[in-house]
């Protein structure tokens, strides 16, 4: 009975406040900020594509049919000339196996003066001579024309205004305080020794509110299209192709330089069981964390994402608010190094993973002074050395 009492005695004084530390993951888009800023009035967007390519698909099917109608005249004349070309080989083919017969024997003459080893030689070699008659020609009548609906994606067909629509600005809504004017010309091709080369200029032109702020080219040096002749290849649907190309080759650009990038992340939030109402400013702002990240979608604005920023700095001031309370010097306390390295540990992650490099480091100094009493195990230690590589790189 009394090993029992003392048994008891021991682990009332072990489970004092031994806090059992939770974890929350959420999935949110951080930003990619753009090269440039664009001033804080911009709030919306248009594009114009501007291309040489005027024909549509209802010109398309009109020539189509109007094509199908001459194939239509010309098939008698069609039909009367294969009978006439058929008549001429058939006369000639007679002239054609006599010919053949001829030289035969002609080779055959010169086969047999060789010795016996030359003829073995070439006989191996399967050169010796052989007759070889022209077959007799046959009758194929021309079918007689079929309409078919035109390959569309063989023209060159653009809906303009399609094309512009296709093209986003990340984190902005459509308006008209920016616009992008892109001015696209015809691909140019040419051939060097076989192969088919081809340029394509395009321009695009950015003003903001109805001042050009920037212009830049794109397209105009010479690339490598394929090794074949210009003269046995689809030039419509090479060209065809490469206008996307260069409109999304834009778009990127454009993202790169005004945009801002949403990229799909995750991060986990710790927190200490609240089972006893004790730690109601930690749950708090684990609360308000993930919350603010769940506002952070793909198509979050600008402004949804500021709120979003605010949110997490309110998390932020509750934990600092609490860190300030940590007794480093007492296990059993209940505010101690378990709770100092949750907090910590949250805030250099989020604002590692947010870019905040100024924050980030200034909690980092605060764990690495603390480190001795924070009394890290090695995943923790490894945690933190990663941590520190992630903002150095900031």
């Amino acid at each position: 009975m009394k090993h029992l009492l003392i048994l008891l005695v021991v682990s009332m004084s072990f489970t004092g406040h031994a806090q059992r530390i939770l974890d929350e993951t959420v999935s949110y888009y951080n930003v990619i900020k753009p090269e440039q800023s664009l001033d804080s009035s911009i709030k919306g967007y248009d594009v114009v594509v501007n291309t040489p390519y005027t024909m549509t698909v209802e010109e398309v099917n009109s020539q189509s049919l109007v094509d199908f109608e001459t194939e239509k005249t010309n098939y008698q004349d069609l039909l009367a000339q294969s009978k006439v070309d058929y008549k001429e080989k058939l006369a000639n083919h007679d002239d054609a196996v006599a010919q053949a017969k001829e030289n035969y024997d002609i080779e055959m003459k010169d086969f047999k003066e060789l010795s016996l080893l030359e003829r073995l030689a070439l006989t191996d070699q399967g050169k010796k001579p052989q007759l070889k008659t022209p077959s007799k020609p046959t009758y194929v009548e021309p079918r007689e024309p079929v309409y078919r609906e035109p390959v569309l994606s063989d023209f060159l067909i653009f809906d303009h205004n399609a094309l512009a629509d296709n093209i986003h600005l990340n984190g902005f809504e459509k308006g008209s305080d920016l616009i992008f004017s892109i001015d696209l010309q015809k691909m140019d091709f040419q051939e060097n020794a076989g192969q088919t080369f081809y340029t394509q200029p395009a321009k695009l032109t950015v003003i903001a509110k109805g001042e050009t702020i920037a212009e830049q080219s794109f397209g105009e040096e010479s690339k490598f299209l394929t090794s074949a002749s210009s003269n046995s290849i689809n030039l419509n649907r090479y060209e065809k192709e490469n206008v996307e190309k260069v409109l999304s080759e834009i778009q990127h650009y454009i993202n790169a330089t005004y945009g801002y990038t949403a990229v799909a992340n995750s991060i986990t939030i710790e927190y200490p069981k609240n089972k006893k109402r004790e730690y109601d400013q930690l749950e708090q702002a684990k609360v308000t964390a993930i919350s603010s990240f769940r506002k952070m979608t793909k198509e979050a604005s600008l402004e949804r994402r500021t709120d979003a920023l605010e949110g997490l700095e309110k998390a932020e001031a509750l934990w600092t608010s609490v860190l300030e309370k940590v007794d480093y010097s007492d296990d059993k306390a209940l505010f101690n190094n378990t709770i100092a390295k949750t907090i910590l540990f949250n805030l250099i992650t989020i604002q590692t993973q947010l870019g905040q490099k100024d924050k980030a480091e200034a909690n980092l100094a605060q764990f690495q002074e603390k480190i001795i009493d924070l009394d890290l195990s090695s995943s923790e230690d490894t945690r933190l050395t990663n941590l520190e590589k992630q903002i150095y790189k900031l």
